[in-house]
């Protein structure tokens, strides 16, 4: 992660270079456009000047940055007064001019050193870059003035006429202009002397394209007005960025600005369908330079990198974004917000296809947030997205589910993650999972099982796919581990939202599979000591966060809140998408709630030949104290407890301050612990005395 975009020139250190050695004449770590390979890739690049006479051999010779080293490989010859660009690219498979590793983005000390490995030929200190920008010699070979490059010339000349080490001062909004009628004007001032350039249509102002200020920009529609300045001997500003509605300016949700072109011109745009069909493509040449603001805050917008995101999402009209922090774009050293703590490099503005998607998955997040469910789920912010000025729907904002979050939520600095049924390799390494998985299979005692895999984290994965019945939970699979010592496979529970209809066996469908598969209903029921912990903790969850008392709280809370948010993403999308209405979605949902319990224990029941039984518990009130199942706190009130024979549950209760647990009445056992054994009983009351000072 670079450290910030400052433009300043640093010191630059020189250890022997004599006229004749080869020498480190250009460079760019944050390419943008300046090349494009083949593949679309944008890779760093060095470039080599010999100030000789004579041909070199630069086989040998090897870069040292920041503790990492390439040897390059031969033939490489650099002719007399030539130059030779090295890719930094980490692919040296592609031949002897591509680097082992990329340029640091946040700057560095670069060395050439030559083939004996001691000699230093040339070294330069360059600070972190804008993107596209370049730093070097100002002309070929000169020892003594360095620049930086608005136009990099990879492989040609150096020919700068005087030297460039700062940036031009961003354009503002001129507070001192004095508005002489009621037309909504922008007045923009910059530094002494410089020229401002701006666009409305969305596009990136540079030296060449815009509109140069001159008065006041009037706004008369819903636009976005971007802004660059521009001074002799200096780098363009860094951007001055402002979307403006014709209603009244959204006070919530996110803004993006963009090119128009970018986003849906037939041969670049991202999100062109047809027989282009732009939303299928994948990699860094589908990003596209914006702007981001989170509205309400005061936070300037910043430039970010756009893309296309998902898999299956991306065939509807309505799609997800992903957003990327990059040094390319100039973007913030520090990530882009999530909340007002956690900041990530890259961010999800999740397309929920509609009210049923979006309160499903809001659903289970807050279910397992809120309730505690032992498996992680990516924490969203819901927010109206303005994309160029117009309303594009709701959207939920949140980090993916990749290495630095995973290792943000583990609080270990490194992770191995794994994707897919495949299991296929995105961070790190899956050296442990086959060993842990063939142990799952073979159905290893449980402690040996627990060394491998956190048994409770797949337990409760269990637990919510059979609750929800989701068709596809064999192809949303993400796990991962932290590099701890005794880090353990964990799972992640996303994209929760394809349900089962209420009365469906998931139990049968899931545990029929002709593969094996998360999460393993198979295996689970089959083996001795995990069997009984997963009825025992569908009996608690069941009891506690899914129960009907609770989930249709929760359900109920949620439509309120967000009524109104999922009412204009349904009318935003009608015409292009047939879904239920947001209170049609509500109301089966309320109706899964209420009648899924039933199916789902009478299936488990079916499925493992242990009778249900239940269990009616009196819970006290809040000020007498809690009473626990298994660990998880029971509501005041009433409760019925489904349990499965011979799988006894274990409840705790924890007195308030003054007050005291004199017994239990339907229950033997002294304590504040006993076990509820479905066999024995039947209905359970703790006896609470208040004790009087």
């Amino acid at each position: 992660m670079k450290r910030g975009c400052t433009i300043l020139l640093w010191t630059f250190g020189f250890v022997a270079t004599a006229q004749e050695s080869v020498l480190i004449n250009e460079l760019q770590a944050a390419n943008r456009h300046t090349y494009v390979a083949a593949d679309g890739s944008t890779p760093d690049w060095v470039e080599l000047f010999n100030p000789s006479s004579k041909e070199v051999d630069i086989t040998g010779m090897r870069f040292t940055v920041v503790g990492r080293t390439h040897i390059l490989k031969g033939p490489l010859l650099l002719g007399p007064r030539a130059h030779r660009i090295i890719w930094f690219d980490g692919t040296p498979d592609l031949g002897p001019d591509h680097a082992s590793f990329t340029l640091p983005r946040k700057g560095g000390t670069l060395l050439l050193i030559a083939a004996d490995g001691t000699t230093v030929l040339d070294l330069f200190t360059y600070p972190a870059m804008a993107g596209d920008l370049s730093v070097g010699r100002l002309t070929d070979g000169d020892k003594h003035e360095w620049s930086f490059f608005t136009t990099a010339t990879p492989g040609g000349p150096n020919k700068g006429e005087r030297a460039v080490h700062g940036r031009a001062t961003t354009p503002t909004v001129d507070t001192s202009y004095a508005m002489l009628d009621t037309r909504t004007i922008l007045p923009l001032v910059a530094g002494a002397g410089a020229l401002i350039k701006y666009t409305t249509d969305g596009t990136e102002p540079t030296a060449t394209h815009g509109t140069r200020y001159e008065n006041p920009i009037e706004v008369d529609r819903d636009m976005v007005v971007r802004a660059r300045a521009f001074a002799d001997g200096r780098l363009p500003s860094r951007e001055f960025c402002s979307t403006f509605h014709s209603g009244d300016a959204p006070a919530a949700g996110i803004t993006i600005a963009m090119d128009e072109a970018g986003l849906s011109d037939d041969s670049i745009g991202i999100n062109v369908e047809g027989m282009h069909a732009n939303f299928s493509r994948r990699g860094r040449s589908w990003e596209r330079l914006a702007m981001v603001k989170f509205n309400g805050s005061a936070d300037a917008p910043v430039p970010i990198g756009l893309s296309i995101h998902g898999s299956g999402s991306r065939s509807l009209p309505k799609r997800s974004f992903k957003l990327h922090a990059r040094d390319r774009y100039d973007s913030p050293a520090q990530g882009l917000r999530l909340n007002a703590t956690e900041r990530f490099q890259e961010g999800i503005l999740r397309a929920d296809a509609g009210a049923h998607t979006y309160l499903r998955n809001r659903f289970i997040e807050l279910t397992c947030i809120q309730q505690e469910v032992r498996v992680p789920v990516q924490p969203s912010r819901p927010m109206p997205l303005y994309l160029n000025g117009r309303y594009w729907g709701l959207y939920r904002w949140m980090p993916p589910k990749d290495r630095q979050w995973l290792a943000h939520i583990s609080g270990s600095e490194e992770v191995d993650v794994l994707e897919g049924p495949a299991a296929r390799v995105l961070s790190g390494s899956d050296t442990t999972f086959g060993p842990a998985i063939e142990r799952l299979i073979a159905l290893a005692p449980l402690d040996t099982l627990q060394r491998y895999i956190d048994v409770d984290n797949l337990i409760d994965l269990a637990c919510m796919d059979l609750w929800t019945g989701r068709a596809d939970h064999d192809l949303n699979v993400r796990v991962y581990r932290p590099h701890d010592a005794g880090g353990r496979w964990r799972w992640v529970l996303f994209d929760m939202d394809l349900w089962a209809p209420v009365d469906e066996n998931s139990v049968e469908r899931m545990a029929s599979g002709e593969v094996r598969e998360t999460p393993y209903i198979p295996l689970l029921l089959a083996h001795a000591d995990l069997e009984p912990l997963l009825l025992a903790r569908m009996s608690t969850l069941l009891a506690t966060a899914l129960s009907a008392n609770t989930a249709t709280q929760l359900l109920d809370s949620l439509y309120t809140a967000d009524r109104t948010l999922m009412e204009a993403d349904h009318e935003r999308w009608k015409d292009h998408m047939t879904r239920p209405a947001p209170g049609e979605s509500w109301q089966w949902m309320r109706g899964f709630i209420n009648e899924r319990p039933g199916h789902l224990l009478s299936f488990l029941s079916q499925a493992t030949g242990r009778k249900l039984e239940w269990c009616v518990v009196e819970v006290p009130t809040m000020a007498e104290g809690q009473l626990l199942l298994e660990g998880s706190r029971l509501q005041p009130g009433v409760c019925e407890v489904p349990a499965f024979q011979g799988v006894p549950l274990r409840l705790e209760f924890k007195p308030s301050a003054g007050h005291e647990l004199m017994d239990w009445k339907g229950a033997d056992g002294p304590g504040t612990t006993i076990i509820l054994d479905p066999d024995r009983c039947r209905r359970i009351t703790p006896i609470v005395r208040h004790m009087v000072p």
